[in-house]
């Protein structure tokens, strides 16, 4: 179990803030990998020490501590989807998460936009009947 000051030390930060900055930033995928100490002390497990590290090697390619942070949940969702893990693989390319993010998204739009085409033509449908709000008015 690793203490705050002693991340700081590991990752190569400068303050304990920038530590609890970056478990705020993952939170979520470290919940079962931070325990409470003596005095409510933060304590981190080796594997949410694996996934900080992961993050600070992302922030220090360049990217922000948020866009950071939705990488590796991108890559902590495929994770799970495929069973490979996402922390640990041996030389990442950075610029394949991206492209993966971006098909991810392609594929999500394409979907919203059908969806918005099959609504559309329901609405279509309904071309000769008047709108529902008009039956609070008194109109019709």
């Amino acid at each position: 179990m690793y203490t705050v000051p002693e991340l700081v030390r590991i990752l190569g930060l400068s303050t304990e803030n920038q530590v609890r900055n970056r478990i705020e930033a993952i939170r979520d995928l470290l919940a079962a990998d931070i325990r409470r100490g003596a005095n409510n002390q933060l304590l981190i497990t080796e594997r949410g020490l694996d996934t900080l590290k992961a993050l600070q090697e992302l922030c220090e390619t360049g990217h922000t501590l948020k866009e950071a942070s939705n990488i590796l949940r991108y890559g902590f969702d495929q994770e799970a989807k495929s069973g490979i893990p996402a922390v640990g693989k041996s030389g990442p390319d950075p610029d394949e998460g991206w492209r993966e993010l971006v098909v991810h998204l392609a594929e999500q739009i394409r979907g919203l936009e059908q969806r918005l085409a099959a609504l559309e033509v329901r609405l279509q449908g309904g071309r000769g009947q008047a709108p529902w709000w008009t039956r609070w008015l008194g109109a019709q």
